[in-house]
Formats: structure tokens, C-alpha cells, sequence
């Protein structure tokens, strides 16, 4: 058995002060030279070295089917982790936070922050062997921007135009500075570059997607729905060559069958949001001579939405009494194995803008829960064992799902336990992905539903805005509050660290204050891999998850 824990807190505590001194430095800023960035590391012409020969391929687990039929740069749509294998971004997010050149190998900034200018690399293709130059950003940025689905973007709410300077210079024009634009880029969907081929009619920002075409060190050979997805080197990658020749992308629904599947061979690699693997099962692979496992500290947490429609969940005292009434530590403990840390607020501190003193929740108090649910009305009058206002139970449905992430069902029970110990009755609902995604966020059928933040460079600014805050047809989604919008807003306009860094302290005491949310715990990001698979290392994002480049086999 080996275990191997990645020495990574040192580096997203890095992340997270270089974030926050990067972003102050806007005015008249350049991009960096070109530079190594592991997982895509490019020579200096940008063309790419030959990788070993034979057929070397690994098989990866993952939970749902990727959806490579619909794999649009622009969109949403398909597995967020085969997005980056892909399409490029014109910058990506280095392995301490910063941001690198990618397509662009540098950039400039106007003084007010409304205008960039990117100069692109020269003598890169696509994988169909179409060019790319400052036309096809243009066709991609006019494609994502414009599509309402998308409006959640601040830079699609500010793009203004997209002017191509030269065949390799792209200028883009917003109505207003916003901060996080250089890490907006950085994300594995929807802003990444598609060709202009790949759409019919070609070129056309309305056009039918076809097929996934990108600059990418990776192109889809072959693709079975629900079955799997096959991944083969691209042929014209601008970067240095993968070493393996295939990836297989190889959908296995069940937990327990992804472990079976690492046990027999018939899996190579399984982890982290494309296939996780169950606390248990995470045991019997570290027993495993043939298995290793990986694990690291992540920047994302585990937490509980209140759907706000609720009248008894309107009431401050019955969120905060329920937020007093779980052991967290007994969760991370005991249902995860040790493997992560308890919450103690929205985001952990790996991730910018929270510091000691803005992170702070409530502690494990049940007593204290009791007397809050007391305050606000509610008594256990027929003895039942739940507590009652004007005749009615206090009940609530709480929505899980197990495809995606398996300990969510221990952790349900659990809170189920805990709720019931202060009169809170609990209704456990197991869905199936799809449906767990449309109750959150289209019918809002739920009271109490398990979620989790994103990932690295999309927190906190990404998620805040995605989750809490109303868009231009609808309330937010997770909690609806117009101080915590306000503050939101601030945070966003704000273009010094220190103004930003007093908006963030102020909105994280909101939803303290408020109990908005119910924490539960921050995971680790885990891998189990087989012993021959060599080189194995774990990506800068959740979303950008294994270096897949550097992975070889024995």
C-alpha cells in the first residue's frame, strides 16, 4: 500500500496571497513571457515534441456519462474536467495562483481597466488543422457572451467589443473594470476557444455545434453515450506532446463498482469530481499493493442550501438553531475518516479574501439549539418527538444525490440524526443526478439540499455571484438577501485589495449573522490510482484535476 499526500496547503496559501496582491496590480499590466506551466508546458515556437512511442493508454472512471456530443466550448454542457483536455484559454491559472500566458503569450491593460490587448501565439492550430489567430477569439468570446445562459459571467455583462488589432492581436472593450476578468479567463467552460469549423454554418456565433475542435492536447477519437469516451493525442498540440497515446474516459455510475473496476484492472484511475470514491472504499484502497492513493487539501466545501420559500426556514432562529444542532467534527471524523476538515464558514481559508478573523460559524451548541427553537415558537406539544408552531411539524425535505459525490448519503443520515435530537424532522430524498441539478437550481423542490462550492479560481467571487445573488430574471439561488447582494456588488467594483478585502469581510459577516447556509465540511481532493501508472500528479483545479500530460505507465 502507498499513500501519498501532496504537499499542497503550503501552495494555495500561496494561492490565495498572491490572488490578492495580483489583482491590485491593474494598471498597465503586462503579461508574463511564456513559461513552463507543467501540465501544458509549450516550447518556445509553440510547436509540440514528439511523445514516446507504442499505444500507452490509461482508463479512467468517471461518474456520468461526459456528454462529448455536446461538448461546446460556450456552454456548459459536458464533463467540466474534459473541457481543459480540449479547448485552451487564452490564459490559465498557474500552480501558485498566478495568472500565466497561454494562447496569449502577453497582455496589456489600459489605466481606467476597460480595454485589454492580447497578443496571441503565432503558429497554432486546431486539432482539425484549421489556424488560429485573433479571428477565432473573436468568433468564440461573440459565441459564449451573447448566449443568455452564459449572463452569469461578468465578462459577458461587460464585454463591450472584440476588436482584432492584427492576425494576432485582440483588443477587448468593457463598460466598466472588473477585478476578477484575467481569472474569469482561466476557467474550464464557457470560455475557452472553439474553431470556427467546428460549428455549422463555420464561423457562424449562431451556428449548430458539430463537435468539440480546440487547440487542446487532446481530440476525441471515439465516443459511446453512457458507455465511454475515448481521448487520442492532437496531433497539431502547439505544447509539448502528452506521453500517452489515449486517455479513456469510461463511465462507471456506481462507487462501489468504480473501487471493484480499480481492483480488477479494468480502471486505472478514479477521484475527485469526475468519479469520487466513497470513505470506505478509500480505506480498502490504501490495504491495496496494487493501488495508490493521492489526496491533497482542496479549496472547495461541502454545505447545506436553505430553500428560503419556507416559512419556518425564514426564521433566523430556526437556521442558526440548525446550523447550532450538527457535530461537524464528528462528520469529517468518523463518516469521512479524517480525510478533510470541519467548516467553519462558507469558504476555507485556502480560498482569497477569507482570513482569520471573517471566518467564523457556529459551533457545535444543541442545547443552545433547543432554546432558539423555543424562542421562535415551536414546542413538542403531542409528545411525538418533533416540535410544532400553530399546529404544524417541523419537517423538512432534504434533496441529495449519491452519482457524484457517494459520502453525501452518510452525511444526510447524519444530519437527519442530529436534527431529530432538538425536534427537526427530517425527509431524506435521494435523486438522480439530473434531477438533484433541476431541483436546485430550476424547481426549487427541496427545504434543505447538500451542494458544494467550486473550485480554485472560480471562489469566492465566481460562486458568490452564481449562487447568492439574483440574476436579471430570477431571485439567487441559494439565498436570497438585497444587503448581501449590495455587498456582493462592492466586492466586484472594488479595484484596490484593501477596499475588496473590507467588502469580503463585510459579506462573510452576513452570512454569518444571517446563518444563510449550513457548512459541513471542506474535502480533500482524493485519487485512487493503479501502481503502474507513473507520473501520476494532481492538476492546479478541481476542474483541471490530474496532469494529464505527465501521466505515463509501466
Amino acid at each position: 500500500m502507498k499513500q501519498n499526500r501532496a504537499s499542497r496547503s503550503k501552495r494555495f496559501f500561496a494561492v490565495k496571497t498572491v490572488f490578492i496582491l495580483l489583482s491590485a496590480l491593474l494598471v498597465f499590466v503586462t503579461g508574463c513571457a511564456a513559461r513552463d506551466t507543467g501540465g501544458a508546458s509549450r516550447t518556445a515556437d509553440g510547436t509540440g515534441s514528439a511523445g514516446a512511442p507504442g499505444d500507452k493508454q490509461v482508463v479512467v472512471a468517471v461518474a456520468s456519462d461526459p456528454g462529448i456530443d455536446q461538448l461546446d466550448a460556450g456552454t456548459y454542457k459536458g464533463s467540466i474536467q474534459v473541457h481543459p483536455m480540449i479547448y485552451d484559454s487564452l490564459v490559465e491559472y498557474g500552480e501558485k495562483g498566478e495568472i500565466l500566458p497561454s494562447l496569449a503569450e502577453s497582455w496589456t491593460i489600459s489605466p481606467d481597466g476597460k480595454e485589454y490587448t492580447f497578443k496571441l501565439h503565432k503558429d497554432v492550430k486546431f486539432s482539425d488543422g484549421t489556424e488560429f489567430n485573433a479571428a477565432a477569439v473573436k468568433f468564440s468570446f461573440e459565441r459564449w457572451s451573447k448566449d443568455p445562459a452564459n449572463s452569469s459571467i461578468n465578462v459577458a455583462k461587460a464585454l463591450q467589443e472584440i476588436t482584432p488589432v492584427d492576425t494576432h492581436t485582440v483588443k477587448m472593450t468593457f463598460s466598466q473594470p472588473f477585478y476578477p476578468f484575467l481569472t474569469e479567463l482561466t476557467y474550464a467552460r464557457p470560455v475557452r476557444i472553439l474553431s470556427p469549423s467546428a460549428v455549422e454554418p463555420a464561423g457562424d456565433v449562431k451556428g449548430k455545434f458539430v463537435k468539440p475542435i480546440g487547440t487542446g492536447a487532446w481530440k476525441v477519437e471515439s465516443y459511446t453515450k453512457d458507455q465511454q469516451a475515448v481521448l487520442v493525442r492532437n496531433p497539431n498540440y502547439w505544447g509539448k506532446a502528452p506521453l500517452l497515446n489515449k486517455i479513456v474516459l469510461k463511465v462507471v455510475n456506481d462507487p462501489q463498482s468504480r473501487l471493484l473496476a480499480l481492483q480488477n484492472g479494468s480502471v486505472d484511475i478514479s477521484g475527485g469530481q469526475m468519479g469520487k470514491i466513497a470513505p470506505e472504499s478509500i480505506q480498502v484502497a490504501q490495504k491495496s499493493d496494487s493501488l495508490t492513493v493521492q489526496s491533497a487539501p482542496g479549496t472547495n466545501s461541502h454545505f447545506v442550501v436553505f430553500n428560503g420559500s419556507n416559512p419556518y426556514l425564514q426564521d433566523v432562529n430556526v437556521r442558526k438553531a440548525i446550523n447550532l444542532a450538527i457535530n461537524k467534527k464528528s462528520i469529517v471524523d468518523k463518516l469521512m475518516g479524517g480525510m478533510g476538515k470541519e467548516a467553519q464558514g462558507l469558504f476555507p481559508a485556502t480560498v482569497p479574501y477569507v482570513t482569520a478573523e471573517n471566518i467564523r460559524w457556529y459551533g457545535y451548541e444543541p442545547e443552545q439549539a433547543k432554546q432558539l427553537l423555543k424562542e421562535a415558537g415551536f414546542a413538542d406539544t403531542n409528545g411525538d418527538g418533533i416540535v410544532e408552531k400553530n399546529g404544524k411539524p417541523l419537517e423538512l425535505n432534504f434533496v441529495l444525490q449519491q452519482a457524484e459525490f457517494p459520502e453525501w448519503k452518510s452525511i444526510a443520515e447524519f444530519v437527519q440524526s442530529q436534527l431529530k435530537e432538538i425536534g427537526i424532522g427530517v425527509n431524506l430524498k435521494v435523486l438522480e443526478a439530473n434531477a438533484y441539478y433541476d431541483a436546485l437550481w430550476k424547481n426549487k423542490q427541496y427545504d434543505m439540499l447538500i451542494y458544494r462550492t467550486y473550485a480554485d479560481s472560480q471562489n469566492p467571487h465566481f460562486f458568490l455571484l452564481s449562487l447568492f445573488h439574483r440574476s436579471a430574471n430570477a431571485p439567487a439561488v441559494a439565498w436570497s438577501d438585497p444587503q448581501l447582494e449590495a455587498l456582493i456588488d462592492k466586492a466586484m467594483g472594488a479595484m484596490d485589495a484593501k477596499t475588496r478585502q473590507d467588502k469580503y469581510d463585510a459579506l462573510f459577516g452576513r452570512m454569518f449573522e444571517q446563518a444563510m447556509v449550513l457548512p459541513v465540511y471542506y474535502p480533500d481532493e482524493i485519487f485512487v490510482v493503479n501502481s503502474r501508472v507513473k507520473g501520476f500528479k494532481l492538476g492546479q483545479t478541481a476542474y483541471l484535476p490530474v496532469v494529464w500530460n505527465e501521466l505515463d505507465v509501466k
